[in-house]
């Protein structure tokens, strides 16, 4: 039996840590738009460097948490503002940047994402809207900047699902659709089981979050029907 020293182990440890850097780095890649994204028009990028800025990252279901940076100034601007989406192996990081929803955004940052049905994505992240909005400046008017962090963080656990199925529109803003009711019936209309599962519960709000959603939409066929795509 070989016996390796301390120094020895610490360097096997970091040339295998390379090794998986390298495999990994082999498959990162960005697309610029919804219709790149589509068609799998990808530009490669070397290694990238993934900063989970809240505690989000332990669940899929996060908002954008995530952070993207390479070693290269212009490549990380381009991540930044322009990027649509960034693919790490299996796993698709979408910017959030530019995601619009009844004139409201989520501002900087990547969440994760999944391809659901044959041309949409799947998402989830805190409920925005002009009533969100307006919901924290009264609080943070009333009770100073606690009162407002309080408000907003309790939006960023009140998780919802968001689409995506079109492109940007000419200023670059990308319109996003809430799962609601009307939607969600749309989606699991061929099985009666899963609808009473989904109207089971009684309050709207608590109907609508991703944590009852996500697990009664991985009962159908359309995260399959993306993975066959």
């Amino acid at each position: 039996m070989v016996k390796m020293t301390m120094k020895e182990l610490t360097t096997a440890a970091f040339v295998a840590m390379l090794m998986l850097i390298q495999t990994v780095s082999a498959q990162n890649r960005y697309c610029k738009s919804y219709e790149d994204f589509l068609e799998g028009r990808w530009e490669q990028l070397d290694t990238i460097y993934i900063d989970s800025h809240s505690k989000g990252h332990q669940a899929w279901w996060g908002g954008n948490d995530y952070t993207l940076t390479t070693d290269n100034k212009a490549t990380n601007k381009i991540l930044k503002n322009d990027a649509f989406a960034v693919m790490l192996g299996d796993t698709i990081y979408l910017n959030c940047r530019n995601l619009r929803y009844d004139k409201a955004r989520f501002g900087n940052g990547y969440t994760i994402a999944r391809r659901i049905g044959e041309r949409s994505l799947l998402f989830v992240n805190r409920l925005i809207g002009r009533t969100q909005e307006k919901d924290i400046i009264v609080v943070g008017a009333a009770f100073g900047a606690i009162g407002a962090a309080i408000s907003a963080n309790k939006q960023i656990k009140n998780q919802v699902c968001y689409v995506i199925s079109s492109g940007a529109d000419e200023k670059g803003r990308i319109g996003i659709r809430p799962i609601d009711d009307h939607l969600m019936s749309q989606m699991i209309d061929n099985r009666g089981d899963l609808l009473v599962e989904y109207y089971a519960e009684k309050d709207l709000k608590k109907r609508l979050l991703a944590t009852h959603v996500i697990p009664i939409l991985e009962k159908t066929s359309l995260f399959e029907q993306a993975n066959c795509q």
